[in-house]
């Protein structure tokens, strides 16, 4: 199977400035999942590549039940675990890294979300901007509970409220007339994530190589809970004193920082 390195996303933050810039791309929402390639032979998945390349259709075999409607294609999405309409990384797909269990397949069955097209059937597509490449799957794509195309939404600014109101992971921003840079990190395609920033007590620290652990006491949602995170580059922290922490996500009493953020 061809070795397919995915065209990557760059982080900007979010601003009105952003919002009105890229207001005539296409906005999307950005799913918490695995990266995927997937390559599809007589109308069905046969492989599947994850973003370092390494085949990881055993661990998703309900997707190969999936038919699509063209004979010959290669795809780029992600895979998800949806729990309430939410795309849960901890708790959900971080459950499928292995070949799955029938309770596994039942508490957690994985769905992908078809964003991107480089191939279908003989025409590559690589070299056509992203609306055509997206015209090639959107429409004729029919929709099933693992199969999901990804929407386009006409006012970033409104999807973007609705990210952060619903507590989602983020937004992708994509220029229609972007060509596939495969194994880039393209500034044509750019992420927002749903950040959050908590002010956090210290009760508890733990100094490592990449700054200090802590746990401490936060309010969050309006309720006072435990949590521990790290403060990177920081350490001489006293007990009691109070840092600003940035994260995405609390899975138990865990901030999830951004990757830079760990250790």
């Amino acid at each position: 199977m061809t070795q397919i390195k995915c065209m990557l996303l760059t982080e900007v933050e979010p601003s009105t400035e952003v919002f009105e810039k890229y207001k005539h791309w296409y906005w999307q929402k950005k799913e918490n999942g695995v990266r995927a390639i997937a390559h599809i032979k007589d109308h069905k998945i046969v492989g599947i590549r994850n973003r370092a390349d390494n085949p990881i259709l055993y661990q998703f075999p309900e997707l190969r039940e999936i038919v699509f409607p063209f004979k010959e294609a290669i795809l780029d999405g992600e895979i998800c675990v949806f729990k309430n309409n939410k795309s849960i990384f901890y708790g959900g797909i971080d459950k499928r890294r292995s070949a799955p269990t029938k309770k596994t397949l039942e508490e957690n069955p994985a769905t992908i979300v078809i964003f991107d097209a480089l191939k279908v059937e003989n025409e590559v597509l690589v070299l056509k901007p992203y609306s055509y490449r997206y015209s090639k799957f959107a429409e004729s794509i029919k929709e099933s509970t693992n199969l999901k195309v990804a929407k386009n939404f006409s006012s970033g600014l409104e999807l973007w409220n609705k990210i952060t109101q619903d507590n989602l992971e983020g937004v992708v921003i994509k220029d229609p007339n972007a060509l596939y840079e495969i194994g880039k990190r393209s500034k044509n395609y750019q992420k927002l994530k749903n950040y959050k920033t908590v002010l956090v007590t210290v009760k508890k620290k733990e100094p490592n190589d990449a700054g200090t652990k802590i746990y401490g006491n936060a309010i969050i949602d309006s309720i006072d809970i435990d949590v521990e995170c790290q403060l990177a580059g920081m350490f001489d922290i006293q007990i009691g004193s109070q840092h600003k922490v940035r994260y995405l996500d609390i899975v138990g009493n865990k901030l999830i920082q951004p990757t830079k953020y760990h250790k």
